[in-house]
């Protein structure tokens, strides 16, 4: 992106249409670009100080009839430098050259500003000229050589340590790519079309990254229209679909709009330079449209401008994705650590943490959308899903009252459609208000939505305690729903299993299948009739042990005193070896510790 003072626009239609003036490759616009190419080229060969440069590059300044293509082209062009304090500064004096290692110069200002405190305010060269020979014999190098010296970290010392050269073709493409983020980071909002699924998901993955206010839509394509309205299209009626596959869905003609940085009160510096960021994502496509409402200042007023382009047009732009050298805001999330599987630290952070939990929900990541009728879609950044019940979950970044109504909304229909097969959870970032007027707590309290299905989080860091509840509320439930469902089924494979004479019965394995918690089953062991065999059981942890195979297993210990060697036999018998002291203390043994180390501990028989 290019600073606002150096876009360069044009007005059409009327004064409706606003355009950038893209940079054409034609003759003249690509022999400028190689001549200032070459005199970056050459100043880096010669090691050049950053002054004699732009010395240079002034007189194409003055003299070219464009200052704004030039001076942008030689942004562009500073960008791919590194500029860096002479290390070595190197003086021809009395026809003898001699280098010397390069002191600080912010401490030899230091000293002379300290030495002329001393000796009062040099008010004429004379008092001048005897501080910088006083300080230039103290530390042993010439006066004229201090007093170049003292600058060296000044801006215009500076050396062109390296240079990352490019074709002049590649140098304009930039240039386009450039000014129309810079255009758009003064958009009240665009939208924007793309082809193909693995397009669509790797722009709406940075969209999301980034916090970005954004809906989809599916419409139905108007040939003479590249976008358009509701009441332009013939609305997709159709069922919400959960689990509808990615890539057909975004085959179709799917537009997404963003509110753009101008609707927005607060950070709109921060939002417009993200927006930015997402460009050349959509432009690396094969196949895409962009249309926005850009504000501009004029001579009546500011006023609002349409934009339109699409990769159909004679504009060509520079695939800056692996660049590394277009990186005048890192492309990256400065927050984001290195780690493939999640776009941002909110959500990294979020998923480890919920992780720890062992709460016994699968956490999925990018769940396939929600698709609303008349094609609206809903991605969520998660989904908790257990006994076959999905609940998303939506972390919402930048947000305006409108956007959260909007996106209240969307939910509220999703809820309602699909009554309780899909549940939704949303966390939002206080921090992120972005509109003037509006308190989040009226705002909530005023909500369609449940407000225990919302979370408020500041920073990076969403509160886990909120959404354990839920979610353990939802256990509690639906295991009481399987257990009145399910008691008598239960009961008889119990049972059954008895009469089987089968000596170890996992309880766990059956909690899990029928989705009923363990304390549920003892107590249906508890109530089996008394004449059943369930008297000739017991219940260690999980299990239902039989007493024989206890007093087998007791059997066979012996005299064993190593824990080692006593968990390989229960292991033998198909007993999980962390139940191992509890059945030990409940068989009449006794647990010596004589250390961390489980190799060291000692079985003792109680006598």
């Amino acid at each position: 992106m290019l600073p606002l003072e150096l876009l360069r626009t044009k007005i059409t239609n009327k004064g409706q249409r606003i355009t950038p003036l893209f940079c054409l490759a034609s003759a003249d616009n690509l022999s400028i670009a190689q001549k200032l190419i070459m005199e970056f080229e050459f100043s880096y060969n010669n090691k050049e100080t950053k002054g004699d440069l732009q010395k240079r590059l002034f007189l194409y300044e003055n003299n070219y009839s464009d200052f704004k293509l030039i001076r942008g082209l030689i942004v562009l062009l500073e960008r791919r430098c590194v500029f860096k304090v002479n290390q070595f500064f190197s003086s021809d004096y009395k026809n003898q050259f001699f280098s010397t290692q390069m002191l600080s110069s912010f401490s030899l200002r230091k000293v002379l500003f300290e030495e002329s405190s001393r000796r009062g305010l040099p008010i004429d060269h004379t008092k001048r000229d005897n501080i910088f020979q006083h300080v230039a014999s103290k530390i042993g190098i010439e006066t004229n050589y201090l007093e170049k010296l003292m600058w060296l970290d000044q801006e215009d010392y500076l050396i062109l340590e390296s240079f990352s050269s490019i074709e002049p073709i590649h140098l304009l493409r930039i240039y386009n790519l450039s000014i129309l983020q810079t255009l758009l980071f003064n958009s009240v909002n665009f939208e924007f079309t793309l082809k193909g699924g693995t397009n669509w998901k790797q722009v709406l993955r940075t969209i999301k990254r980034f916090g970005l206010m954004y809906n989809l839509q599916k419409t139905q394509q108007n040939s003479d229209n590249k976008f358009p309205k509701e009441t332009q299209s013939k609305q997709i009626e159709q069922n919400i679909v959960d689990g509808d596959d990615f890539k057909s869905y975004f085959n179709d003609s799917i537009i997404c709009s963003i509110d753009g940085p101008l609707s927005i009160f607060k950070l709109t510096n921060k939002y417009g330079i993200l927006i930015a960021k997402v460009i050349p994502k959509i432009i690396s496509a094969s196949k895409w449209s962009i249309k926005a409402s850009i504000i501009k200042n004029s001579l009546s007023g500011r006023k609002l401008y349409d934009f339109d382009l699409s990769s159909d047009s004679e504009v060509h732009f520079f695939n800056s994705i692996n660049d590394r050298f277009y990186n005048d805001y890192p492309f990256e999330d400065s927050n984001s650590i290195n780690n493939p599987n999640f776009d941002s630290f909110v959500e990294t952070k979020f998923a480890m943490q919920f992780e720890k939990f062992h709460t016994g929900w699968t956490l999925v990541r990018e769940p396939d959308p929600l698709i609303l009728p008349g094609g609206r879609a809903f991605i969520a950044d998660f989904l908790f899903e257990r006994y076959g019940k999905k609940i998303y979950f939506e972390i919402i970044g930048f947000w305006t009252v409108q956007y959260l109504e909007r996106k209240f909304k969307k939910i509220y229909e999703i809820l309602r459609i699909r009554e309780n097969k899909n549940d939704l959870l949303i966390a939002i970032n206080e921090n992120n208000l972005v509109s003037e007027s509006g308190e989040m707590k009226k705002l909530l309290s005023d909500s369609i939505l449940d407000y225990n299905k919302i979370i408020i989080y500041k920073k990076d860091s969403i509160p886990m305690k909120k959404i354990l509840f839920y979610l353990k509320s939802i256990d509690s439930k639906i295991m009481n729903q399987n257990l009145e469902t399910y008691r008598s089924t239960m009961t008889e494979y119990i049972i059954d299993l008895l009469n089987k004479n089968q000596e170890i019965i996992d309880l766990e394995e059956i909690s899990k299948t029928y989705g009923v918690p363990i304390n549920s089953l003892t107590n249906i062991i508890s109530t089996l009739p008394t004449n059943n065999q369930i008297k000739k059981y017991i219940i260690q942890n999980s299990l239902l042990i039989s007493e024989r195979k206890l007093n087998e297993i007791k059997d066979t210990i012996g005299n064993i005193d190593n824990l080692i060697k006593i968990q390989q036999i229960f292991e033998n018998n198909n007993i999980p070896i962390q139940y191992t002291i509890d059945i030990l203390k409940y068989l009449g043994y006794e647990i010596v510790w004589k250390g961390i180390d489980s190799s060291n501990i000692i079985i003792k028989r109680k006598t």
